[in-house]
C-alpha cells in the first residue's frame, strides 16, 4: 500500500532524508502542475531519479523547487537503474544551495541571510525537527563543529543556538581535558543541568561535530532525551556532508 501526501504538509528534502536514514527500498513519485518525478531509494541512498525526459542528478534542481504538488510513497519497489551516485546529503545541499542563490538574486538577499536560508531547510535540520517531536519537553538542538559554528539548528522556542553553540565547543573541550586526565578517552555525553532545563551534548562520528539538545527539565525524561539523541546522532553524522 502506498503512503499518499502532500508537499504543503511534508517537503521534499524530509522525505529523502527520512527514507535514506531509514535504509528504505522504495519509489517515490511526485506530481506538481502536471509534472512528475520519480525518485528510488536503495540501502540509504538515491539511486535513480527522473522528470520528464530527464534523469539522474540534475534532477534534484527542479523537484527541490516544487513547493506545492502531491507524493505517495510505495516501499519494495527496486530501482530499474541506476543514474545516481553522489549521496544523498551532497545533492540535497546542493540543490538546496542552487535555490538560495536563486532567491537571493530574486529579493536581493545578503550573503548571510541566503546561508541562514540554506542551514535553516538542510535535511539536518530536518532531522533535528523529526527528534524533537519525539522527545517531551522539546526546546531547541543544533549540529555544532568543534569550531563552534552551528551547520543546523532547530528551535520550538526563542532560544540563542549560535551563542550557545559557541559556548557549548568551549564545554565540550574541557570535558575532552578532564576525561583525559582521569584516564578515559570514551566520552557518552556531557550533561549540563539548570534550574529550568537540561542541556545534553553528544558527539558525532569522529568527534568533530556534536550535537547539543535542550530541554524542559520538568517536562522532560533524561533517558528518553539520552535515548532520542544516541538514535538520531547516527543519521545525522551521516548527512553531515564530508570535506574532500
Amino acid at each position: 500500500m502506498a503512503v499518499k501526501g502532500d508537499l504543503r504538509d511534508m517537503d521534499l528534502s524530509s522525505i529523502i532524508s527520512i527514507n535514506c536514514n531509514e535504509m528504505n527500498q522504495a519509489r517515490l513519485t511526485i506530481r506538481n502542475e502536471g509534472r512528475e518525478a520519480t525518485i528510488f531509494f536503495q540501502d540509504g541512498s538515491i539511486v535513480h531519479m527522473s522528470v520528464g525526459s530527464k534523469e539522474g542528478e540534475e534532477v534534484i534542481y527542479e523537484v527541490l523547487a516544487w513547493e506545492e504538488g502531491t507524493f505517495w510513497l510505495e516501499q519494495g519497489v527496486p530501482a530499474p537503474k541506476r543514474t545516481v551516485t553522489t549521496r544523498w546529503s551532497e545533492l540535497l545541499l546542493e540543490g538546496m544551495q542552487q535555490l538560495d542563490e536563486g532567491a537571493a538574486l530574486e529579493r536581493g538577499l545578503s550573503g548571510e541571510e541566503v546561508n541562514e536560508m540554506a542551514k535553516k531547510r538542510s535535511p539536518l535540520a530536518a532531522l533535528l525537527e523529526e527528534m524533537g517531536g519525539e522527545i517531551p519537553g522539546f526546546v531547541a538542538a543544533a549540529v555544532v563543529g568543534m569550531d563552534g559554528l552551528p551547520v543546523a539548528e532547530y528551535a520550538t522556542k526563542d532560544f540563542d543556538v549560535e551563542t550557545a553553540a559557541a559556548q557549548f565547543a568551549l564545554v565540550m573541550k574541557l570535558v575532552e581535558k578532564s576525561a583525559a586526565q582521569i584516564g578515559s578517552d570514551e566520552i557518552e555525553d556531557n550533561l549540563v543541568t539548570a534550574k529550568d532545563a537540561y542541556i545534553l551534548t553528544r558527539y558525532l562520528g569522529d568527534g568533530s561535530y556534536f550535537l547539543a539538545t535542550a530541554v524542559d527539565r520538568d517536562a522532560a525524561s533524561l533517558g528518553n532525551v539520552r535515548l532520542m539523541t544516541r538514535m538520531f546522532g547516527l543519521g545525522l553524522w551521516d548527512a553531515i556532508p564530508r570535506r574532500k
